[in-house]
């Protein structure tokens, strides 16, 4: 029994390299130019428009969690942002 409490989950990430799914709203007509320019982040490896209540999904990978916050905030400050909702991976 004691091996099972001192193992993590399956499925958790046990890392310190934070990772997430940042949702993007974007003002109308500015969605290609934030995509780009969320692409050419560092630490952002992956950046789609999609279909539904967000217009982009980009996936992060930081190390250290400094370092994403800094993502986070240079993706919020891009023109034509209106809003992010960030879902960290466990």
């Amino acid at each position: 029994m004691q091996d099972l409490v001192n193992r993590p989950a399956l499925g958790y990430n046990t890392s310190a390299m934070p990772k997430a799914f940042i949702m993007i709203d974007v003002v109308p007509g500015h969605e290609r130019k934030v995509q780009e320019a969320v692409s050419k982040l560092a630490g952002v490896k992956m950046c789609y428009q999609v279909t539904g209540e967000h217009d982009i999904i980009a996936f992060v990978d930081a190390e250290p969690y400094e370092e994403f916050a800094v993502v986070l905030a240079s993706i919020r400050g891009l023109e034509g942002v209106r809003d992010t909702d960030s879902q960290l991976v466990l």
